[in-house]
């Protein structure tokens, strides 16, 4: 019998009923325009408060808290470079989008 994955008791991840949504599955770039991937999911932090952007990169996720968002719009611009992400392409991104699906299914139990 396989153990379920223990969620911290300090955070909840917050998804979108639709994908893309207005935030999850929005293109990520840094303040140098480079495509970092996409946006999974919206955390918030309690004790203390915070809200952060799950972005998920080729074999990264990291979180980047909510006051280093420059704009929202077409893409999400972050104010600062993130170098622990590597560039990605157009075809990283459709397979990002594609992976995050997949995952999202298997949290909901159905299709999105």
């Amino acid at each position: 019998m396989t153990k379920k994955k223990q969620q911290p008791l300090n955070h909840t991840d917050f998804f979108e009923a639709r994908f893309p949504g207005k935030l999850v599955g929005k293109e990520v770039l840094d303040k140098d325009s480079r495509r970092l991937g996409i946006i999974k999911a919206i955390r918030v932090e309690y004790l203390p408060w915070n809200v952060s952007l799950i972005i998920k990169g080729l074999n990264v996720e990291l979180p980047v808290n909510f006051s280093e968002v420059e704009s929202i719009g077409t893409v999400v611009i972050l104010k600062t470079r993130i170098s622990v992400f590597p560039e990605i392409d157009i075809n990283n991104l459709i397979t990002l989008r594609e992976e995050v699906k997949e995952d999202l299914k298997d949290i909901f139990h159905e299709p999105i």
